[in-house]
């Protein structure tokens, strides 16, 4: 319908025609009061572009607004100043305002919008899907988590928001936030819900105004709380001091925390340096705001469950920090909280969990079960079917949807493959470590894997991977490990949204281990410099010991297999962790004839006193499998076959070179194709190592060994 509105020509020199909809137009429309483009009903021009929305057009010059109740805002053609930022959105304001000589601006949509709010007219939202945040999906919009609410201008994903489509990020919350509170540290007047301006600081948190948002505030007593400082309950009743209840106070009276044992220091405000601070009337006992009330509920990066806080009490050994009975620095007493998985044995103080945003996520209790327990999308079990059992309930015979062929259970190697010296380059399909009891074996093929192995889920979250989703185990390809950086083709575990591999020597290693090179467990610190035990480097990110001090180790070390079996000798070589023999003249490699430093592990065997160093008698690629088949090379036509040359062969087919290391031969016994993998493998493993982006990421700190170097997660 089109009407002509000659009367109302909105400040234009032409008359102006309503329409329903622009059904005629071939340019863009913009509307000239708010800039954005014009759907639907608006007014326009016959002999120029000029384009109002209905809303635009019909705004009122003056509004008494609920939320600013000291002065109209007057509708201005133009901002007052050449920067000019809307106090709803936070957006440039560029064309018409809404402007309050308390330098309080609104677009016109925003300020028309939060009318709407303040008179709880919400039409705009009620078709509106209300968003529960999750922690992970798989459509995970890193933009929508730097986005904050426009009300209390907290991360809009710490609480149910209303979909952005209604153009607006708000939280449920804050939308249904009463206009008028009691406050117990204001008694005289009650807060009203007022926009924030540019004048007070929170008498709660004492942080300066930002002008942006809303504020609980009496403007006569010019008395102001952010919306969620005017949360925190007047009293508490906490599991940590059950005999009395802690009040919030104004003053903390120069009392230090109980939880994080330091004093009050949540304000910088010098004229009083204390903050508000909740207190025991009847003893000594007080908490920090922020200790007394942090999330019910987090998700942390370094682990795959939510945690729920848990006012444990007993002491323990914190998951994250690794000490016992401290936080971090100073004792912890039976009444102190902390941070618990109910899922699994994982323990951390709060002060460890909250230490750094990016390390956690805050989760809604009530969320927990509908929508944060995260499940795999297909069954993780690795066990098609169990063929035989034992007496005692153990799988005997089982069908692995790794293998083509049924595998038997064996616990001794020696008795049911004995053979000699070939026992001894046996190794894991799946880990690629040299194969130990118990393990199964194929009764068909050369296919082995360790128990533990065949145990190793198909999909699985790990503690170190950033994203955070489910992982797919993998096998039958060549992968470089993101961690430790090998090669391998054993079992991996693959992030396709990251596009790496971890080795599953490193995917089921813990934050928190026990080698056999030390007495006491370690802790993986990410933080902690110090020299690797094994390799001398001096390395940020290690495995440390915490009970002593004395000892660390980074990933590259901790992979070392505990044997290795070289043709220098008949027997499999012990990793040595200390020199057998002091006299420097014996600290030589076996192998290469080279010397050995004596701060760093090698391999040794006992009883024909060989010693050699871990490169030497682990070779470039330990973990290739010998023996298994490649299919990759385009151009040769047959199988090829991994085999590890100790001593110098035939040249390389393509780099006329001695074959010595890890090479290709031909499975086909008429054919004498022979070529170094280095010559032939893909371009994807060519790449030197590199930092670790996709996990907790690490650096070399100092070098001063020769030819050595790493890089620790």
């Amino acid at each position: 319908m089109d009407m002509e509105m000659g009367s109302q020509h909105f400040g234009h020199q032409h008359p102006v025609v309503f329409k329903d909809v622009l059904n005629d137009q071939t340019k863009e429309a913009i509307c000239l009061r708010c800039g954005e483009m014009v759907f639907g009903s608006s007014f326009s021009c016959m002999e120029c572009e000029f384009y109002l929305h209905k809303k635009c057009a019909e705004a009122p010059s003056k509004i008494d607004h609920p939320f600013h109740r000291n002065h109209p805002l007057a509708l201005l053609p133009e901002p007052s100043y050449k920067r000019c930022f809307c106090n709803f959105c936070g957006k440039t304001c560029e064309k018409s305002v809404y402007h309050c000589s308390c330098k309080l601006d609104f677009h016109i949509k925003c300020a028309l919008f939060s009318l709407n709010m303040a008179e709880k007219k919400l039409e705009e939202l009620k078709h509106i899907t209300i968003k529960v945040p999750l922690l992970f999906t798989e459509d995970d919009n890193k933009e929508l988590e730097k986005l904050d609410c426009f009300m209390c201008w907290e991360p809009l994903l710490e609480s149910m928001y209303f979909s952005l489509d209604c153009g607006f990020n708000l939280h449920k919350k804050c939308v249904e936030l009463p206009h008028e509170i009691k406050y117990p540290f204001h008694k005289r007047h009650p807060l009203i819900l007022q926009f924030n301006v540019d004048h007070f600081s929170c008498k709660i948190c004492l942080q300066k105004p930002s002008g942006k948002g809303f504020v609980y505030s009496c403007s006569p007593c010019r008395f102001t709380v952010h919306i969620k400082c005017a949360e925190f309950p007047p009293i508490l009743n906490l599991p940590c001091h059950r005999n009395h209840p802690l009040f919030l106070h104004v003053k903390s009276e120069g009392r230090s925390c109980h939880a994080c044992r330091e004093n009050p220091s949540f304000m910088t405000c010098e004229e009083t340096q204390q903050n508000k601070f909740y207190r025991c009337s009847s003893c000594t006992f007080g908490l920090h705001l922020e200790c007394a009330l942090p999330p019910l509920t987090i998700k942390e990066k370094i682990h795959k469950h939510p945690f729920s806080l848990f006012w444990r009490q007993v002491s323990f050994i914190c998951d994250a920090c690794g000490l016992e009975g401290k936080l971090c620095d100073r004792q912890v007493e039976i009444e102190y909280g902390s941070y618990s998985c109910f899922n699994c044995k994982f323990v951390v103080h709060v002060k460890c969990a909250l230490e750094k945003k990016g390390w956690y996520k805050e989760v809604d209790p009530k969320d927990i079960d509908r929508k944060l327990a995260i499940v795999p999308k297909m069954s993780t079990n690795p066990i098609d079917s169990v063929i035989e059992k034992n007496d005692d309930g153990e799988m005997t015979k089982i069908k692995h949807f790794s293998h083509e062929h049924n595998l038997i259970l064996s616990n001794n190697l020696i008795e049911e493959h004995c053979d000699g010296a070939s026992l001894m380059d046996k190794y894991c399909d799946g880990c690629v470590l040299p194969i130990s009891n118990p393990f199964y074996y194929c009764s068909e093929c050369d296919f082995l894997l360790h128990k533990s192995c065949a145990k190793s889920p198909k999909q699985e979250q790990l503690w170190f991977h950033i994203c955070q989703r489910f992982l797919i185990l993998r096998m039958g390809c060549i992968f470089r490990c993101d961690l430790c950086q090998s090669e391998s083709n054993g079992f991996s575990y693959m992030c396709k949204k990251c596009d790496v591999h971890y080795c599953l020597y490193c995917a089921t290693r813990n934050y928190r281990i026990k080698h056999q090179a030390h007495r006491h467990r370690l802790f993986f610190d990410r933080n902690h410099k110090g020299r690797c035990s094994a390799c001398n480097v001096s390395v940020r990110g290690l495995f440390k010991c915490k009970s002593c001090d004395a000892f660390n180790l980074h990933v590259d070390c901790l992979r070392l297999p505990l044997t290795a079996w070289h043709k220098c000798d008949e027997h499999r070589l012990a990793l040595t962790y200390e020199e057998v023999n002091k006299y420097s003249e014996y600290q030589f490699c076996d192998i290469c004839e080279e010397k050995r430093d004596s701060r760093k592990w090698f391999y040794h065997c006992a009883t024909c006193d060989i010693s050699a160093h871990s490169y030497c008698a682990l070779g470039r690629y330990p973990f290739i499998k010998p023996g298994s088949i490649y299919n990759e090379l385009k151009d040769h036509p047959h199988p090829l076959t991994f085999v590890r040359k100790i001593f110098s062969g035939p040249r390389c087919h393509k780099c006329f070179q001695p074959c010595r290391d890890l090479v290709l031969e031909c499975a086909d016994s008429s054919c004498d194709y022979v070529v170094h993998w280095d010559c032939v493998k893909p371009a994807y493993l060519r790449s030197e190592k590199t930092a670790r982006p996709k996990t907790e990421t690490g650096e070399i700190v100092e070098d001063t060994s020769e030819g050595s170097s790493c890089i620790i997660l």
